[in-house]
């Protein structure tokens, strides 16, 4: 029986023996992506995974309404009064245009001599502007907006005739100065932004496996955490959270873990950019391109009053060039040789051989200036099929990363998703026995909790 590292272990070679596994040949050399390098691709931009952190004002309201005393305030209320102040039901917790909104039931009693009035209902209304601080606390300013509109505008009490409305301006003060450090507390316990974002920091140090089949790690290098500014709305407090990160993709054994670093301080941009990209380089190997040929190439007949047919070929690479080799019957027997070469097209982003021509050095007499075989289509159809075929393979290797980064588990109740979306090429070079070209691979990513 294999350990985890071990089944993977004997899975890659496996697979890589069994040399049709193409998400395995387009992944073994995903690259860092790298905030900063000296490399060519430092042109690259950093990737940011994102998370939303959501809380109803319905939760907010609940815990709001169990730390709230029943008496807010006994004391004076002004023109030599004095006045109590009840809560007498729960808060009320909004959320629109970016504040929340809280409306607090209370009964007011004023006291005056050896008079008392009867309880006065109303509603304390206040409103909360909420902003995050460097150290992952959500920091409220609360604002006293007024009373319900259902309290009179006068009232006798024995010889004084009272505006409770006016009167109430005297109480608000220390009614907010014992609200303002409840609210703070409780929006922080029911957002728990820390709470959320440390683990999911912490777990991103270490690799996760996104493809059990290939065994295909993620590993992800953490650089900073930025957040844009947070939302009030729809009786939502919501904020997102973006971790600026390189990003690796590895296949085999599990990579060791990078070093944990500490939870940095938050960073406050206007809005996050939502995609990633992740530079890599993509291996089109060889034999997949000659199972490509095989339908147009092998055993066809090319010509007219002079014609051959196409028994073998091969492919090889040979001073950056793919050399074809094709062994051919009828009015010439042997070996003609044709070269290709890779070239990357910037401003419409593909990656087409050009160049392709017969090896006149070696060929002889059969290929000369004026030879027949410069106006058959075998050039064109090599061409032809094999820049169609490069980009299905490039297209194959943008699926299956996607599926593989559809669903990864961070940590617990915790899923990574993400979709590659585009390919962005570069050069490409060739080697002896693949075609390796450098790509971006960009797309969106979300954290999700459940």
């Amino acid at each position: 029986m294999f350990d985890s590292v071990g089944q993977c272990e004997y899975i890659a070679r496996s697979k890589f023996k069994e040399g049709t596994a193409i998400f395995y040949r387009f992944s073994i050399p995903f690259l860092y992506l790298l905030i900063s390098t000296v490399c060519a691709a430092a042109a690259v931009p950093p990737s940011s995974i994102n998370l939303r952190v959501e809380a109803s004002t319905a939760d907010l309201a609940t815990i709001i309404n169990q730390s709230l005393p029943k008496q807010l305030y006994k004391g004076q209320g002004g023109a030599g009064t004095s006045v109590t102040v009840l809560r007498t039901g729960p808060v009320v917790v909004t959320a629109t245009d970016n504040f929340v909104y809280l409306t607090l039931p209370v009964q007011l009693t004023f006291s005056y001599a050896v008079f008392e009035s009867y309880p006065l209902r109303a509603g304390l209304r206040f409103k909360a502007k909420m902003n995050v601080t460097p150290d992952w606390r959500i920091k409220t300013e609360l604002y006293y907006t007024g009373l319900s509109d259902n309290v009179a505008d006068t009232f006798k009490l024995g010889p004084l005739s009272l505006k409770p409305k006016s009167m109430v301006e005297n109480i608000t003060q220390p009614v907010q100065k014992l609200l303002a450090p409840i609210i703070d507390a409780k929006v922080n316990d029911s957002v728990q932004l820390r709470a959320k974002i440390a683990p999911l920091w912490q777990n991103a140090f270490s690799p996760k496996l996104v493809s059990k089949e290939f065994c295909t790690w993620l590993k992800l290098t953490p650089e900073k955490i930025v957040m844009s500014p947070l939302l009030a709305a729809n009786n939502q407090i919501k904020v997102s959270i973006g971790i600026i990160t390189g990003a690796e993709i590895i296949v085999g054994p599990k990579p060791a873990a990078a070093p944990v670093k500490a939870l940095p301080p938050v960073q406050q941009i206007p809005a996050l950019d939502k995609s990633f990209h992740i530079q890599l380089a993509a291996d089109i190997f060889f034999a997949d391109l000659v199972t490509a040929l095989n339908p147009v190439l092998l055993d066809k007949t090319f010509g007219d009053d002079k014609k051959i047919t196409i028994r073998n070929f091969s492919l090889k690479g040979e001073d950056g060039r793919l050399v074809v080799v094709l062994t051919t019957t009828g009015d010439f027997n042997g070996e003609i040789t044709l070269f290709a070469k890779p070239v990357y097209n910037a401003q419409n982003n593909t990656l087409t051989f050009e160049d392709v021509d017969f090896d006149t050095k070696n060929a002889g007499w059969l290929i000369s200036a004026g030879s027949w075989l410069f106006s058959s289509p075998i050039r064109g159809t090599i061409k032809t099929k094999l820049d169609t075929s490069v980009q299905e393979q490039l297209e194959k290797a943008r699926l299956k990363a996607s599926s593989a980064l559809s669903s990864v588990h961070v940590a617990e109740h915790v899923t990574l998703t993400g979709a590659v979306k585009s390919l962005s090429l570069g050069e490409a070079t060739v080697l002896n026995d693949r075609l390796s070209v450098q790509v971006i691979a960009g797309g969106e990513s979300s954290v999700s909790l459940k």
